[in-house]
């Protein structure tokens, strides 16, 4: 791993670990000693299991002394509905400063292949961004038992992130997606410059138009939903269809899929007219429509919503202390906060493949434990802890595993990757 890849590594774990300490004590012990004997039996630094080891001491000792110094110091307040929006808005800013400072690593990398061998180490977390290699990889996988072993690092994430959707439906969008948070930042920028509400200015204007645009309106949401979902089909199609399996080996081994990250950071870096006007089209959408980009256009999230639709752990709304039946009100802030517009009021559990798992509704709720992240039957509800916990295991923990195997890091030798990049306008496919 790269020293940024490392860095984030680092802070994951001591972030983790503070969760652990602050909240998580009686079975974040077994869970931190179960990844201690894994680091110790897969030979990863001692400093790690060592460490690990001994957050595990610390969890058995608070547990049994829960009153006595220094282990007090450690314990939390009980679990706030607010508490959800802190700790996820930590974990994107944490998530998306990594990233950042993986893609300035990789700038100068770049940068110094037209000098020859780089001595700036690429980080291998930038493979995260190569999602139609990844799923290459994927079959090739699983109809071949091939592992690629120039981009590993795409296929580590994908799974990660299929992973965390199958648990927490689709908390990688809403908690650890950078073009997500992007989004988000620059849809919340606008709303302070530009306050423009056409549900405002519907709502001065006669009523029959009011409902006709708001069913139009309606309408037209569903049809560009369908659109994310058209790219993925088009995606798998492509791949199950048109790369039979051998070809598929013979992608994997050629040298244009060696250089799919370089052809990645030329397509950004040096866009044609086309893809400027694609970029303005998404940055409109995302500015004009919250989650726009998410909602309509990314494949990516369309994978990620069909893996969720299996996920346990789903909202839940308790009717007997929601303060619609409880007290007859007509309370609909878990809706208004709702990024996605889910009418969560009205719903038992939210089975919306546009739920983030984002927590904003259950932030929002007044009612205490009207609302939670639960597995069925309301049992076993997750903390924002617990949430970041889950996260770190997915994104951090699981990477450092397959890292500890040999699985992770590329093989492409620095030397051909600057033959690759003086050759990149010309590189067969297979």
């Amino acid at each position: 791993m790269s020293i940024t890849e490392w860095l984030a590594m680092g802070l994951a774990l001591i972030m983790g670990s503070w969760a652990l300490l602050s909240g998580q004590r009686r079975y974040g012990a077994g869970i931190t000693a179960v990844l201690a004997l894994l680091a110790l039996g897969l030979s990863l630094a001692p400093l790690l299991w060592l460490g690990l080891a001994g957050v595990t001491l610390v969890l058995l000792l608070a547990t049994v002394m829960p009153q006595r110094r220094p282990f007090v110091w450690f314990q939390s307040e009980p679990h706030k509905a607010r508490d959800w929006n802190r700790w996820r808005d930590i974990t994107q800013w944490l998530l998306v400063a990594a990233m950042a400072a993986a893609g300035a690593q990789y700038a100068i990398h770049v940068w110094q292949l037209d000098g020859g061998v780089p001595s700036v180490a690429r980080p291998d977390v930038v493979d995260a961004f190569l999602p139609i290699a990844a799923l290459i990889q994927l079959k090739g996988l699983l109809e071949l038992g091939l592992w690629d072993t120039h981009h590993p690092a795409g296929l580590v994430m994908l799974l990660a992130a299929l992973g965390l959707s199958l648990t927490v439906k689709r908390a990688f969008c809403g908690w650890a997606c950078p073009i997500g948070w992007l989004g988000e930042q620059g849809y919340q920028l606008r709303r302070r410059v530009l306050k423009v509400d056409w549900r405002d200015t519907l709502a001065r204007g006669p009523q029959w138009l009011n409902r006709t645009i708001t069913v139009l309106a309606w309408l037209a949401d569903w049809a560009l939903r369908l659109v994310k979902y058209g790219i993925l089909a088009w995606l798998v199609n492509l791949l199950m269809s048109g790369m039979p399996a051998m070809m598929v080996a013979r992608y994997l081994q050629g040298m244009y899929h060696q250089a799919a990250d370089l052809k990645m950071w030329v397509l950004f870096t040096q866009p044609s007219a086309g893809m400027v006007v694609g970029l303005m089209v998404v940055v409109a959408l995302a500015l004009v429509r919250r989650n726009g980009v998410c909602r309509y256009l990314c494949p990516y999230g369309a994978l990620m919503a069909i893996a969720g639709a299996f996920s346990p752990y789903k909202i839940r709304r308790d009717t007997g202390r929601c303060l619609r039946e409880a007290k007859g009100m007509n309370c609909d802030k878990c809706h208004r906060a709702c990024p996605s517009r889910i009418h969560v009021e009205v719903v038992g559990t939210v089975h919306s493949d546009e739920c983030h798992s984002c927590q904003r509704c259950v932030a929002a709720c007044p009612a205490r434990g009207a609302l939670a992240l639960s597995a069925p039957g309301r049992r076993w509800p997750l903390t924002p802890r617990a949430m970041v916990l889950v996260l770190i295991g997915f994104l951090f923990v699981l990477p450092l595993f397959f890292y500890a195997a040999g699985m992770w890091g590329s093989d492409t030798s620095p030397m051909m990757r600057t033959m690759l990049w003086q050759r990149l306008e010309n590189l067969p496919l297979f």
